[in-house]
């Protein structure tokens, strides 16, 4: 399968998570929640609630830094969920980007691309402590879900796209001479059948000979005649 991170998202797939982003951050009762995509060395969000407090702006890329301190590329590079309560009190967390910008809680899950590989990640941020209790991460987990299913559909909707460019079709009346069964194009030209289908589809054509062609040409030989005694 291809690398679904590469491949043209569909606005109304980002419209719907958009709208998992601020459900998400109504539900949990914070100022931000943002649905993020790993694109090698930089973190792009594709997905964020409309309030105004919010770490990261819809579609802003961050480059990713060596020993940069960064809530969502942890889960994205983990491949596995991350519940910071207060960073304040984590000697880790405490300089992270978040923290400085004054979310000190966090939590966040992997969404995974349907072949395995990770997508991005779902998160919540929170300017008080925050241990994110009650259904609050099995919905982030049940939405992860629901973005892999449309990962999968945009994938085998690209995959079916690029067949169908690759199929074409012959419709309509084709006019074919009632002697020698040539077909006359759209240009008025005369070409024998296999010319035609070889050049309006993708259809290539091997040569033989049927029994009654076979009988035709060459049952009055005398070698024709012995071969089967």
């Amino acid at each position: 399968m291809a690398d679904i991170r590469k491949l043209r998202i569909p606005e109304i797939a980002l419209l719907r998570w958009r709208s998992i982003a601020d459900l998400l951050a109504q539900v949990a009762n914070v100022p931000a929640a943002t649905i993020n995509i790993i694109e090698e060395d930089t973190l792009r969000v594709i997905g964020a609630s409309t309030g105004p407090d919010k770490p990261f702006a819809e579609s802003e890329v961050v480059k990713i830094r060596p020993g940069m301190r960064l809530y969502c590329s942890a889960v994205i590079q983990a491949r596995e969920k991350l519940i910071v309560p207060d960073a304040t009190k984590s000697d880790f967390w405490k300089d992270s980007e978040g923290a400085r910008a004054g979310f000190i809680a966090y939590a966040g899950v992997p969404v995974m691309q349907p072949d395995g590989d990770i997508f991005g990640s779902i998160c919540l941020f929170d300017r008080k402590p925050n241990n994110f209790e009650g259904p609050t991460l099995r919905l982030m987990e049940e939405f992860a879900d629901i973005i892999n299913g449309h990962l999968s559909l945009i994938a085998k909707n690209t995959q079916l796209e690029e067949t169908l460019k690759e199929v074409r079709t012959l419709q309509g009346l084709i006019p074919i001479c009632a002697n020698c069964k040539k077909i006359r194009d759209d240009k008025g030209f005369w070409q024998k059948v296999e010319v035609y289908l070889e050049g309006h589809s993708n259809a290539r054509f091997t040569h033989g000979l049927c029994e009654d062609c076979i009988q035709k040409l060459y049952g009055h030989e005398k070698w024709f005649k012995e071969k089967d005694k």
